[in-house]
């Protein structure tokens, strides 16, 4: 592709101009994020402060801060939810993995038939 002297020129011009509009936007965008930051962290400090308080809910911490319960828990992890303490975790009985382990070594019905037709077909 070719262009002219000219068209370069113009072209020079014409990126000077779209670059004079740019810088303004970039000193207002920095303004505007440090801005954000101040008042992000501000947030962030507010919801370490309720979060102490005993009755204090992610949940509702997270709606009225505008954030996701995983942004709470992360700022207050004492707030991530609580396993029950009635509910007894149960582990898998020992004749319930023996069985599992068997039908795991047990071949496939389906696989010894495949097996068994062509074992016939052979001979």
């Amino acid at each position: 592709m070719s262009i002219s002297s000219k068209a370069y020129t113009e072209g020079l011009t014409e990126l000077r101009g779209v670059r004079d509009e740019i810088k303004p936007l970039e000193r207002q965008l920095a303004k505007v994020q440090a801005e954000l930051g101040k008042l992000q962290a501000r947030r962030d400090q507010k919801i370490v402060e309720l979060g102490v308080f005993e009755k204090a809910k992610a949940d509702r911490l997270a709606t009225a801060a505008g954030v996701s319960v995983i942004d709470v828990v992360a700022l207050v992890p004492s707030l991530r939810p609580q396993e029950p303490a009635s509910a007894p975790v149960e582990s898998p009985s020992t004749d319930s993995v023996l069985k599992i382990t068997r039908d795991l070594r047990r071949p496939h019905r389906r696989s010894r038939i495949l097996v068994q037709r062509r074992t016939t077909r052979t001979l």
